[in-house]
């Protein structure tokens, strides 16, 4: 289930931030909610983990992947 923090919180040991974005099992998540601490976040507004922002190259003015 993907979740979104509404509240600071530590997830394996590292530190994130409120808006920050989670894919965890059912119940972790379900809990999380339960506490406060996230939202059940929307596939569509989940970014994916491979995608690269694009630039647009000032000479060409074409689309190029990110660096």
């Amino acid at each position: 289930m993907h979740i979104e923090l509404l509240k600071p919180h530590t997830h394996a040991g590292k530190r994130l931030a409120v808006g920050d974005r989670l894919d965890l099992n059912d119940a972790s998540a379900r809990w999380l909610i339960a506490q406060g601490v996230a939202k059940a976040a929307t596939a569509s507004a989940t970014p994916t983990t491979d995608a690269k922002p694009t630039r647009r190259d000032a000479t060409s003015g074409t689309t190029i992947q990110g660096d």
